[in-house]
C-alpha cells in the first residue's frame, strides 16, 4: 500500500519562534497541487512539551497572514523523526543532532536554508528574547526558503 503523505518535520530548539514560523509559512502558502499530499509539522530539540509560541513570533505571523497562536511546543522524539519524510532544521546543531537520532530512519535532514535561492546553507538566527526586529529577520528568511522547498517537493511528489 503506498503512503498517503509525504511528512515535512520543520526543527528548531524550543519549538516556540523560528519552526512554528516555518510550519505556519509552508502550511499557509502550501501550493494547491500538494494539497492533501504533503502534511507539515514542528519540534524542537529542546521543547518544553505545550508551550506557546512566542508573542513576537506571533505578531510577526500575521503580519502574513497567519496565525499560529495555537501552536503548542513539543518535543523532537525518535518516532517523530521516523515518521518523518523530509526534516528542516534552523541550525547546524539541529542538523548534527536530528542526524544522530534519524540513523535508523529514511528521512532526508536539510537546513531550511539550502532552499533559499542562493543556495549555500547558513543558520537561520534564533531570536528568542530579541526585539520582534529579530523574528521579523528571521522570518524573511524563512518566507525566502518557502518556494525552494515547493519546487523540490514537485520534484518527489507526482501530480494527479
Amino acid at each position: 500500500m503506498a503512503k498517503e503523505n509525504y511528512n515535512i518535520l520543520v526543527v528548531c530548539t524550543g519549538n516556540i519562534c523560528r519552526s512554528p514560523m516555518a510550519e505556519g509559512m509552508l502550511n499557509k502558502n502550501l501550493p494547491e497541487r500538494l494539497a492533501g499530499k504533503v502534511m507539515i509539522s514542528s519540534a524542537g530539540t529542546h521543547a518544553l512539551h505545550g508551550n506557546m509560541a512566542q508573542p513576537h513570533a506571533i505578531a510577526v505571523m500575521q503580519g502574513f497572514d497567519i496565525d499560529i497562536r495555537g501552536h503548542r511546543a513539543r518535543q523532537l522524539s525518535g518516532s517523530v523523526v521516523r515518521s518523518s519524510d523530509l526534516i528542516l532544521v534552523m541550525e547546524r546543531f539541529h542538523l548534527r543532532l536530528v542526524k544522530v537520532r534519524s540513523m535508523l530512519s529514511p528521512a532526508k535532514v536539510r537546513m531550511l536554508t539550502a532552499y533559499e535561492a542562493n543556495g549555500e546553507p547558513y543558520d537561520v538566527p534564533d531570536p528568542m528574547g530579541e526585539p520582534i526586529t529579530a523574528y521579523e529577520a528571521s522570518a524573511a528568511i524563512i518566507h525566502d526558503c518557502v518556494k525552494g522547498v515547493y519546487a523540490y517537493l514537485d520534484t518527489i511528489i507526482k501530480a494527479n
